[in-house]
Protein backbone atom coordinates (compact mmCIF):
# COMPACT_ATOMS: atom_id res chain seq x y z
CA UNK A 1 0.00 0.00 0.00
CA UNK A 2 2.85 2.30 0.72
CA UNK A 3 4.00 1.97 -2.87
CA UNK A 4 0.53 2.95 -4.11
CA UNK A 5 0.52 6.01 -1.84
CA UNK A 6 4.01 6.94 -3.01
CA UNK A 7 2.96 6.51 -6.66
CA UNK A 8 -0.21 8.54 -6.12
CA UNK A 9 1.80 11.23 -4.33
CA UNK A 10 4.41 11.30 -7.13
CA UNK A 11 1.66 11.63 -9.75
CA UNK A 12 0.09 14.51 -7.84
CA UNK A 13 3.42 16.32 -7.48
CA UNK A 14 4.16 15.80 -11.17
CA UNK A 15 0.72 17.16 -12.11
CA UNK A 16 1.21 20.20 -9.84
CA UNK A 17 4.63 20.89 -11.34
CA UNK A 18 3.19 20.58 -14.87
CA UNK A 19 0.38 23.02 -13.99
CA UNK A 20 2.89 25.41 -12.45
CA UNK A 21 5.04 25.34 -15.64
CA UNK A 22 1.94 26.03 -17.75
CA UNK A 23 0.93 29.01 -15.57
CA UNK A 24 4.50 30.35 -15.60
CA UNK A 25 4.55 30.21 -19.43
CA UNK A 26 1.15 31.95 -19.63
CA UNK A 27 2.28 34.66 -17.19
CA UNK A 28 5.52 35.19 -19.15
CA UNK A 29 3.62 35.44 -22.45
CA UNK A 30 1.11 37.87 -20.92
CA UNK A 31 3.95 40.00 -19.51
CA UNK A 32 5.71 40.10 -22.88
CA UNK A 33 2.41 41.01 -24.55
CA UNK A 34 1.77 43.86 -22.11
CA UNK A 35 5.30 45.23 -22.58
CA UNK A 36 4.92 45.01 -26.37
CA UNK A 37 1.59 46.86 -26.29
CA UNK A 38 3.06 49.55 -24.03
CA UNK A 39 6.08 50.01 -26.30
CA UNK A 40 3.96 50.15 -29.45
CA UNK A 41 1.85 52.92 -27.90
CA UNK A 42 4.95 55.06 -27.29
CA UNK A 43 5.28 56.54 -30.76
CA UNK A 44 6.90 59.98 -31.02
CA UNK A 45 4.58 62.99 -31.28
CA UNK A 46 3.80 64.06 -34.85
CA UNK A 47 6.02 66.80 -36.27
CA UNK A 48 3.36 67.95 -38.73
CA UNK A 49 -0.06 69.35 -37.95
CA UNK A 50 -2.49 69.26 -40.86
CA UNK A 51 -5.84 70.94 -41.32
CA UNK A 52 -7.82 72.94 -43.85
CA UNK A 53 -8.18 75.83 -41.41
CA UNK A 54 -6.49 77.08 -38.24
CA UNK A 55 -8.14 79.60 -35.91
CA UNK A 56 -6.34 81.55 -33.18
CA UNK A 57 -8.59 82.85 -30.38
CA UNK A 58 -7.81 85.25 -27.53
CA UNK A 59 -8.60 84.55 -23.86
CA UNK A 60 -12.16 85.83 -24.38
CA UNK A 61 -12.76 83.39 -27.24
CA UNK A 62 -12.70 85.99 -30.03
CA UNK A 63 -11.11 85.03 -33.34
CA UNK A 64 -7.85 86.98 -33.68
CA UNK A 65 -6.25 85.17 -36.63
CA UNK A 66 -7.19 82.62 -39.28
CA UNK A 67 -5.12 80.58 -41.68
CA UNK A 68 -7.03 78.63 -44.23
CA UNK A 69 -7.75 77.51 -47.74
CA UNK A 70 -10.64 79.53 -49.15
CA UNK A 71 -10.83 77.84 -52.55
CA UNK A 72 -8.59 75.52 -54.53
CA UNK A 73 -6.58 78.52 -55.70
CA UNK A 74 -6.79 80.77 -52.63
CA UNK A 75 -4.92 80.56 -49.33
CA UNK A 76 -5.19 83.36 -46.76
CA UNK A 77 -3.78 84.43 -43.41
CA UNK A 78 -6.01 87.02 -41.74
CA UNK A 79 -5.29 88.98 -38.56
CA UNK A 80 -8.19 90.59 -36.70
CA UNK A 81 -8.56 93.21 -33.96
CA UNK A 82 -10.22 92.77 -30.55
CA UNK A 83 -13.64 93.17 -32.22
CA UNK A 84 -12.80 90.38 -34.72
CA UNK A 85 -12.66 92.94 -37.55
CA UNK A 86 -10.04 92.36 -40.28
CA UNK A 87 -6.80 94.32 -39.85
CA UNK A 88 -4.26 92.59 -42.10
CA UNK A 89 -4.68 89.88 -44.71
CA UNK A 90 -2.01 88.06 -46.68
CA UNK A 91 -3.24 85.79 -49.44
CA UNK A 92 -2.56 84.06 -52.71
CA UNK A 93 -5.34 83.92 -55.23
CA UNK A 94 -5.36 82.76 -58.86
CA UNK A 95 -1.59 83.20 -59.19
CA UNK A 96 -1.53 86.61 -57.48
CA UNK A 97 -0.07 87.56 -54.11
CA UNK A 98 -2.13 90.02 -52.06
CA UNK A 99 -1.59 92.07 -48.88
CA UNK A 100 -4.57 94.07 -47.58
CA UNK A 101 -4.51 96.62 -44.73
CA UNK A 102 -7.76 97.56 -43.01
CA UNK A 103 -8.68 100.44 -40.70
CA UNK A 104 -10.42 100.17 -37.33
CA UNK A 105 -13.88 99.54 -38.78
CA UNK A 106 -12.59 96.83 -41.10
CA UNK A 107 -12.68 98.93 -44.28
CA UNK A 108 -9.85 98.38 -46.74
CA UNK A 109 -7.35 101.27 -46.76
CA UNK A 110 -4.42 99.85 -48.74
CA UNK A 111 -3.69 96.89 -50.93
CA UNK A 112 -0.49 95.52 -52.40
CA UNK A 113 -0.74 92.94 -55.14
CA UNK A 114 1.62 91.08 -57.42
CA UNK A 115 -0.21 89.90 -60.50
CA UNK A 116 0.39 86.46 -62.07
CA UNK A 117 2.67 87.97 -64.73
CA UNK A 118 4.75 89.59 -61.96
CA UNK A 119 3.66 93.23 -62.16
CA UNK A 120 3.17 94.80 -58.71
CA UNK A 121 0.57 97.41 -57.77
CA UNK A 122 -0.17 99.47 -54.66
CA UNK A 123 -3.71 100.78 -54.24
CA UNK A 124 -4.81 103.35 -51.63
CA UNK A 125 -8.44 103.74 -50.56
CA UNK A 126 -10.26 106.68 -48.92
CA UNK A 127 -12.21 106.32 -45.62
CA UNK A 128 -15.28 105.27 -47.63
CA UNK A 129 -13.39 102.37 -49.21
CA UNK A 130 -13.14 103.96 -52.66
CA UNK A 131 -10.01 103.50 -54.76
CA UNK A 132 -8.22 106.90 -54.83
CA UNK A 133 -4.66 106.20 -55.97
CA UNK A 134 -2.77 103.39 -57.65
CA UNK A 135 0.94 103.01 -58.24
CA UNK A 136 1.89 100.10 -60.46
CA UNK A 137 4.40 98.69 -62.87
CA UNK A 138 3.19 97.47 -66.23
CA UNK A 139 4.15 94.09 -67.71
CA UNK A 140 7.21 95.65 -69.35
CA UNK A 141 8.26 97.35 -66.09
CA UNK A 142 7.14 100.89 -66.90
CA UNK A 143 5.75 102.84 -63.91
CA UNK A 144 2.14 103.99 -63.88
CA UNK A 145 0.39 106.29 -61.40
CA UNK A 146 -3.35 106.90 -61.35
CA UNK A 147 -5.20 109.37 -59.11
CA UNK A 148 -9.01 109.30 -58.87
CA UNK A 149 -11.35 111.94 -57.44
CA UNK A 150 -13.86 111.23 -54.64
CA UNK A 151 -16.44 110.08 -57.20
CA UNK A 152 -14.02 107.58 -58.72
CA UNK A 153 -13.35 109.58 -61.90
CA UNK A 154 -9.84 109.96 -63.30
CA UNK A 155 -8.15 113.07 -61.89
CA UNK A 156 -4.60 112.45 -63.10
CA UNK A 157 -2.68 109.63 -64.75
CA UNK A 158 0.84 109.02 -65.94
CA UNK A 159 1.77 107.87 -68.48
CA UNK A 160 -1.13 109.34 -70.43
Amino acid sequence: MSEAVDLSMAQRVERLERDQRRWRRLATAAGIGLVAVALMGQKPPPRIVEAERFILRDAAGRIRAELGVDTEQSVALRFKDADSMPKLSVATENGSSVVVLNEQGGRVRAGLVTLPHGAPALTLYDPNGKNRAELALTRDGAPALTILDRDGFLAWKTPN
